[in-house]
């Protein structure tokens, strides 16, 4: 199988260094070996780096890092080792850990390429959990294969592999991982999709997988559409004091909600889900509105920052939320 495309290919011939997530598990075991192959074969294996962060949260944590380090060694694949313990602060341990892990990225330098194990099941769990927590067009196009993270390219090489053939792949080759049981404990929203409602929705629907996978791409496809033809309206609406509340008056209800996705995801922060959008519109653009409304919302996933949307000279204006 070919897991990079031409353009992945140039991306990583051109990168001065190429990062890879490096848990252990099966799915960056063999996102490591895949993607440590195709630098073989351009004479680039030099500048791979398998960084493993260690979160010291599971009694074996030290083992699999020595396990990681032991792969890279045999490999000869330089290896990268970080002992970051996760402070929760009210959100959840897997948000949290995220937070440690991009900051971690976010240290290496522009020219990076950051390559992750992500496959076609972690992008149907995404979908699944943004659909049940209330989202908008963008939210329904999930994961992308390739995308970027501050100024650096992240790709996914195995993001069409479901994970029953990333496990026959490993087996093939004959390439051992490890095995999280934490990723059993279904008290965590993400294993709770991933270990009791997608096997029962494959069982009734086995192309589900792939039809979910499809309509994200066709949803990423129709937000990337409307962002562009929004463009002049976000622009004519927003400036450095931020969003204004007489210009986005203007417009109906659903062509203001998405002009403010628009404008928190341009600047870094959390997209509300529908009913965050509904306590934005009453607080800021009905006709009881409030006088000073603070609105804060912030992703379960901490993938964007989370936010506080005060009204300031009849402005909307962010502020991080720090929780």
């Amino acid at each position: 199988m070919n897991y990079f495309t031409d353009q992945e290919k140039n991306i990583l011939a051109e990168a001065s260094s190429v990062v890879v997530g490096f848990s252990g598990g099966a799915d960056s075991s063999l996102a490591l070996h895949v993607t440590n192959d195709y630098l073989k074969e351009i004479d680039a294996s030099s500048k791979l780096l398998a960084l493993h962060v260690n979160h010291m949260a599971q009694n074996d944590s030290n083992i699999w890092e020595k396990h990681c380090e032991d792969v890279c060694t045999a490999a000869g694949i330089e290896f990268e080792a970080h002992q970051k313990q996760v402070d929760v602060k009210g959100e959840g341990f897997e948000a949290a850990a995220r937070k440690v892990r991009q900051e971690i990225f976010a240290s290496f330098g522009a020219n990076t390429v950051i390559v992750l194990g992500h496959h076609l099941d972690d992008q149907v769990e995404t979908v699944l959990f943004r659909m049940l927590r209330g989202t908008g067009m963008k939210g329904l196009s999930g994961m992308d294969q390739m995308s970027t993270f501050g100024d650096k390219i992240v790709l996914r090489p195995l993001f069409t592999l479901a994970k029953s053939d990333i496990l026959k792949r490993l087996n093939d080759r004959g390439i051992e991982f490890i095995t999280d049981n934490s990723n059993e404990d279904n008290a965590y929203s993400r294993n709770y999709i991933r270990n009791l409602i997608i096997p029962k929705m494959l069982e009734r629907w086995p192309a589900g997988s792939k039809n979910i996978a499809r309509m994200a791409q066709l949803a990423r496809q129709q937000s990337d559409l409307l962002t562009h033809l929004l463009e002049d309206n976000l622009k004519a609406v927003s400036d450095e004091s931020g969003l204004s509340i007489d210009g986005l008056k203007q417009y109906d209800a659903f062509h203001r909600s998405e002009l403010i996705r628009m404008w928190l995801d341009r600047n870094g922060y959390a997209s509300p889900n529908e009913s965050q959008m509904r306590e934005i519109e009453k607080s800021f653009f009905q006709s009881r509105q409030e006088a000073n409304p603070v609105i804060k919302f912030q992703r379960e996933d901490g993938q964007k920052k989370g936010v506080i949307l005060t009204k300031v000279n009849n402005y909307i204006l962010p502020e991080e939320l720090d929780e």
